[in-house]
């Protein structure tokens, strides 16, 4: 199927828009892809340092948690019998509480470390005062690492160790138990500090449930966040969470030294890729006008471009059918109208030229079929002149008389040359005198004429026979030297009409009627039918296309020429 030049400039905007989208959304979908890898990665990396800098801090406390328990003063003071006096005690006392005081200055959370001993003694603790702690409350939630307590006072991170070291408090079996203890609120600000610009500051969290966030007002939307999350045995991470239609991106890290706790933070996606959507939209909406365009656009070409071009593919079928008289119109202002007035022009031109061609072969035929006849009838009036004088001599005046009438009515039948066209009747009368004339002249051939009467009176171009009589005599007839026959003949089937002149000469060998037809169809020279080449041409230029010449070797043994031509070729006398 062959395309036109509006479907392929269709095509190519449409392919035009089709790429161009499909590549914007690979790029996008890929900067969005790529943006939310960084996203992750940068998140992911500040929340590992922070969650390093807490484990650096919790560790910091536990080895000071470490130096107590192993520190002689707080041994001592387990024993205060081995002491000499209540001044040594007092001594130790102050030392203990110094070191107390000290490791509570030098850690950034404010930790707060406690001595704890036997259940009536005195418990020794870096604040002003400190309650003592029963036994029970002891064995209940000694741990030796760090641990989340919630009580009446608050919440804290707390961290325990005994002296002689162990995993169980038991109190006959353990003489002293340091512990620390951090202030979440403490833990808290410093995650403040750590958030910086960022709305949505970090948050600890615990697998059990727990969370840690400076923003209580969220603490239901948090724990529905961090619920979401299944961490698993995951240490670090990232998760897209939805909730109430909004995505989120949650990265957490676990905590070295606070087993089964996270930190974590999170970032609505829009907030992210909220201008990276934006121009999506705007992206949409200008292919959106683009596409719009571009049928705006395909109409105005197929206004404009297509519907002329169409235009003058129909004149040029038109004329190539012989419609020479077509006249294309255009409102337009545009090259069109000059296309179109040179089309009309031209095909004024064409129309004119044909015309003047046409009547140009008609005139040729009309000189050359004048030459013929002025050819024909000197020599035709020399014989016919001869004869009379010759029967005139032999007092044959019979003869005379049948070859004066047969002259007299011949050339009255010629003196009627001047009309391009005579009746097939007219034309018969006349090559029946010449026949006659030829047949008193030869006495060596008989000649017969039968014509359906329907075709008597149809239009024909003048001499159309003559030449074909002619002919069957000169080269049929003559070489003969038995009695020669012509007949004539002619019907019509209703769309054809045919007349054929058939002598019963020595007819022509196949080549030389190979060679005849070529001399007639193509052109001859003046030795070589030549006659025959003059009635088939005018035969074509008055009778139409259709009009044709047969040569073959008839029935009688000689050459049969027949005319062919359509009946709806027919035309009127012309004056």
């Amino acid at each position: 199927m062959r395309l036109t030049i509006f479907t392929k400039i269709v095509l190519v905007i449409f392919l035009l828009l089709v790429s161009t989208l499909l590549l914007y959304y690979l790029t996008n979908r890929s900067s969005v892809r790529l943006i939310k890898q960084e996203i992750q990665r940068v998140k992911l990396n500040e929340l590992t340092f922070l969650a390093g800098d807490i484990d650096s801090n919790l560790s910091k406390i536990s080895s000071f948690s470490d130096f107590l328990v192993l520190d002689k003063d707080v041994r001592l003071l387990a024993t205060p019998s081995f002491l000499e006096g209540d001044f040594e005690l007092n001594k130790l006392k102050l030392r203990v509480s110094d070191k107390l005081n000290l490791l509570h200055a030098l850690n950034n959370w404010n930790a707060e470390f406690t001595v704890i001993y036997a259940e009536d003694s005195p418990a020794f603790s870096s604040l002003s005062s400190s309650p003592a702690l029963s036994d029970l409350y002891l064995k209940t939630h000694f741990r030796p690492f760090w641990q989340y307590e919630q009580t009446g006072g608050g919440a804290y991170l707390t961290y325990y160790l005994a002296h002689p070291y162990t995993f169980r408090f038991e109190p006959d079996e353990v003489s002293y138990v340091v512990r620390a203890r951090i202030d979440t609120k403490n833990v808290l600000d410093d995650l403040d500090r750590a958030k910086g610009a960022n709305d949505n500051g970090p948050i600890l969290f615990s697998a059990a449930g727990d969370v840690l966030a400076s923003d209580t007002s969220q603490f239901p939307f948090i724990r529905e966040l961090t619920r979401g999350l299944q961490v698993g045995k995951e240490t670090s991470g990232n998760r897209l969470i939805k909730l109430d239609g909004e995505q989120y991106l949650v990265n957490f890290s676990a905590l070295g030294n606070f087993k089964g706790w996270y930190v974590a933070d999170y970032t609505p996606i829009n907030e992210v890729l909220g201008p990276i959507y934006a121009n999506q939209r705007l992206y949409y909406f200008s292919s959106v006008f683009l596409l719009l365009f571009s049928i705006l656009l395909a109409l105005l070409l197929y206004r404009d471009v297509q519907i002329p071009i169409r235009k003058l593919i129909w004149g040029v079928k038109k004329i190539t059918s012989g419609q020479y008289a077509i006249t294309l119109r255009q409102e337009s202002n545009d090259e069109f109208v000059y296309l179109f007035d040179r089309f009309n022009e031209m095909s004024r031109e064409i129309k004119e030229l044909i015309e003047k061609v046409y009547m140009e072969q008609i005139r040729s035929k009309e000189a050359k079929l004048r030459q013929l006849h002025s050819q024909i009838q000197p020599h035709f009036l020399y014989n016919s002149l001869a004869f009379i004088k010759s029967m005139a001599e032999l007092d044959e005046k019979q003869a005379v008389i049948d070859m004066s009438m047969s002259l007299s009515r011949y050339f009255r039948q010629s003196i009627k040359f001047e009309n391009t066209y005579t009746t097939v009747r007219e034309e018969l009368e006349l090559v029946r005198l010449y026949l006659t004339i030829q047949s008193l002249q030869m006495d060596r051939f008989v000649f017969s004429i039968d014509v359906e009467e329907q075709l008597l009176d149809l239009q024909v171009p003048r001499l159309l026979l003559q030449p074909l009589a002619e002919n069957a005599i000169l080269h049929g007839i003559e070489p003969l030297r038995t009695v020669g026959d012509i007949r004539i003949t002619g019907h019509s089937d209703g769309e054809y009409c045919e007349l054929s002149v058939a002598d019963n000469g020595c007819g022509v060998d196949p080549g030389r009627l190979d060679a005849l037809r070529s001399a007639i169809y193509y052109g001859a020279d003046e030795n070589t039918a030549w006659a025959l080449h003059n009635v088939y041409e005018r035969m074509s230029a008055l009778l139409g296309p259709d009009a044709h010449m047969e040569l073959a070797n008839g029935e009688l043994g000689g050459l049969q020429v027949t005319l062919r031509w359509k009946a709806i070729c027919e035309k009127e006398g012309t004056g």
